[in-house]
């Protein structure tokens, strides 16, 4: 069935009556209590200001989806969720902290719920089916063992980061600070207080426990006379074993974090989506995407163990990346 609502959208056709009885069955379901009418609301690549009736989301296909929401034009605050068939999943809006709740919903609630369905149908909006065929393809890698090893401990990812001062940070570790001893007050026991600074005298700023996305770590290049040129090969040897060496995970990694960045754009597919300008700034002439990618194609091309099929498919991508933001790709 998901052949078939992928062919119809893939042909530009409306879903057939029989695949949306099929969706509203099969479907996930998303309750969101208390969210305040004229915000806005999302889920992968479609966003609402919603209306005073708005409770949710009906005819959620199986898998991985991003929701999110904006209060007042503020950054997004969102979470991922691997939705099963006929899965509801309830959430609540804490009016107070303007925030999704972080309060877990009983089991006699979400029975409730899914017992009256039929009844709440009107204040559902349907998942935006027109924008399904390009989610699925810029998030195909993502599983849910992927959301379970890269999701924040918190759950939730936000477009403005949690940041926090290193001596706050110190002041909530109690073990930790218990060999620095940082104050946020002056008394007699302390004087002064407590200040960490970087070299231009800034604070500096660390990501809230519990807030960071948990990408794995990049191993450290091991310099030796027999390494030449810029082969990062084992590298990437070395990554892909610390991922089980299911190569996949790395391309859900690199997903998640274009998910992130721009709410659902693997490398093609994110930079179609960029309207033709978005890179014109001061600060990415000469960036180090168009660096990193002329050295790409230049490697491509080059090299002699490459199939005749990706050189094809990597002086399309060339191309169309250098008519669509006018890049020269062409290495010094």
């Amino acid at each position: 069935m998901a052949l078939n609502i992928l062919t119809c959208l893939k042909n530009g056709e409306d879903l057939p009556r029989e695949v949306v009885n099929y969706m509203y069955e099969t479907g996930g379901f998303l309750i969101l209590k208390d969210f305040p009418e004229g915000h806005e609301f999302g889920i992968d690549y479609k966003s609402w200001n919603v209306g005073p009736k708005f409770m949710g989301i009906k005819m959620i296909p199986p898998g991985v989806h991003f929701i999110y929401c904006s209060m007042n034009k503020a950054p997004r605050i969102g979470f991922f969720h691997d939705f099963k068939s006929r899965e509801v999943v309830v959430k609540k809006w804490d009016k107070r902290k303007e925030d999704i709740s972080d309060e877990e919903i009983d089991h006699d609630e979400l029975i409730r719920y899914q017992t009256n369905l039929k009844n709440m149908d009107s204040m559902l909006g349907p998942y935006p089916y027109e924008n399904y065929r390009s989610w699925y393809a810029l998030t195909d890698f993502i599983t849910g063992d992927s959301l379970n090893r890269l999701n924040p401990l918190k759950g939730r990812i936000s477009a403005q980061a949690e940041l926090v001062s290193l001596e706050t940070q110190l002041m909530e570790d109690q073990e930790l600070n218990a060999g620095v001893g940082c104050s946020n007050s002056v008394d007699r026991d302390h004087p002064k207080r407590t200040r960490f600074v970087d070299h231009n005298g800034l604070p500096i700023m660390k990501i809230r426990e519990g807030y960071e996305i948990r990408f794995q770590s990049i191993p450290q290049l091991v310099v030796n006379s027999n390494r030449s040129g810029i082969d990062y090969s084992d590298r990437l040897d070395q990554l892909i074993s610390q991922l089980g060496g299911d190569w996949k995970q790395l391309l859900a990694e690199v997903q998640f974090a274009f998910a992130c960045f721009l709410i659902g754009q693997v490398l093609f597919f994110q930079l179609k989506e960029c309207p033709s300008d978005f890179f014109v700034d001061i600060v990415s002439r000469d960036n180090f995407l168009t660096t990193t990618l002329s050295m790409l194609f230049a490697n491509i091309r080059d090299a002699d163990v490459i199939s005749a099929d990706l050189k094809k498919k990597s002086l399309q991508f060339k191309n169309y990346l250098t008519k669509q933001f006018k890049w020269d790709f062409e290495c010094d």
